[in-house]
């Protein structure tokens, strides 16, 4: 294998290592967009796979750990076998001085002197010498190796030890993530549930509430009065308050919806009274499912103006009234708005703060 070679391994741990790095980029940008329903379900699902990807980071590194663990066994076999070819020429030395007796190489050189062959002698004790010095020296280098492939062993086995110690915390923890996004996805599936009933409920009022309107549209018809179009951007405001929704359409972002807000809902403080904008006939003065007390008022030439979340209601059907005629009481404040403001042209809602002053309370 060459300097640039990686084994598919490694590969694989680096690929590993680089979804973990993406996945966490993708959770940090997650957590800085709002906390609508499909960032949750993605933040969700990518803390899954980080889970799940961090647990496979630690399989590939266990592999590698026991794939060197074989290796370096294979490598101690080799040096064994090496080690004991090794004893056996030494012992084979050993016996070839041991035939030389007891003195030894003097032996030799005593017997060349008294009529031998010197030069023989010398080169016999040379080579033996050499061969010994040789023999020892490459015993010596194997058993070092040995003793190093031995050492890088154990440490490798007590790396796999460790990994395999971690990747277990880290099965057990992936489970806990599993239990927990099990119960956050239950969660969000109820909410969004509940948010669909709401929706559901909400547009249901909205079109009984258009029910009324066109029926009331068909039984009340004023003539002779001043028409309240002409004074639209001039109209007093029914009540001093602070605008909590506005006309039109809202999303909403918890459950990735959207749902039309066909007025303004004011946040008005303690029990105040709720005034007429403009002269006309009460159509409608009474109770209404999901906009509490109500009072419908029609001013002519198609214009309908109603409120509604009134604690008290101070006028009655047909009743003419005047701009400035306490309709009734608001409600106690509430997050949501405690008075809803409506107007119809025609049968359509239009967008009561472009009739209302400017300036003024709740402007």
């Amino acid at each position: 294998m060459g300097r640039g070679d990686v084994p598919p391994q490694a590969q694989d741990l680096r690929q590993i290592r680089r979804r973990i790095t993406a996945l966490n980029a993708t959770l940090r940008s997650l957590d800085r967009r709002t906390n609508d329903a499909r960032a949750q379900e993605e933040r969700l699902t990518a803390q899954l796979q980080l889970a799940r990807t961090r647990v496979l980071e630690l399989e590939a590194m266990l592999r590698l750990s026991q794939k060197q663990i074989i290796t370096l066994r294979q490598e101690l076999g080799t040096i064994a076998q090496d080690l004991n070819l090794r004893r056996e020429a030494v012992r084979v030395n050993l016996q070839m001085a041991a035939l030389l007796g007891r003195p030894g190489p003097l032996r030799l050189f005593y017997d060349a002197a008294r009529g031998g062959d010197l030069n023989r002698a010398i080169g016999m004790v040379s080579v033996l010498t050499q061969g010994q010095v040789r023999l020892m020296d490459e015993y010596s280098a194997l058993q070092r190796r040995h003793e190093e492939k031995l050492a890088q062993l154990n440490q490798a086995l007590t790396k796999a030890q460790g990994e395999a110690a971690r990747l277990e915390a880290r099965r057990e923890e992936l489970s806990r993530v599993r239990d927990r996004v099990r119960r956050q996805r239950a969660s969000l599936e109820q909410r969004r549930r509940v948010a669909a009933r709401r929706l559901t409920d909400l547009q249901n009022r909205e079109a009984a509430l258009e029910r009324l309107l066109n029926l009331l549209a068909s039984r009340h018809r004023l003539t002779g009065r001043q028409d309240m179009r002409r004074y639209q951007g001039a109209l007093p405001w029914p009540v001093d308050g602070t605008v909590v929704e506005s006309f039109g359409r809202h999303r909403l972002a918890t459950y990735a919806s959207y749902t039309v807000c066909n007025g303004i809902r004011l946040r008005v403080p303690g029990q105040r009274a709720v005034k007429a904008i403009f002269p006309g006939v009460v159509a409608y003065a009474r109770y209404f499912k999901g906009y509490g007390n109500m009072v419908v008022i029609d001013h002519g030439s198609g214009v309908y103006s109603l409120v509604a979340g009134l604690a008290t209601i101070l006028v009655r059907r047909n009743q003419n009234v005047s701009m400035g005629t306490r309709l009734g009481l608001s409600s106690p404040p509430k997050a949501g708005g405690n008075i809803y403001l409506e107007i119809r042209v025609n049968g359509k809602a239009v967008d009561p703060r472009r009739w209302l002053r400017l300036k003024g309370g709740g402007s």
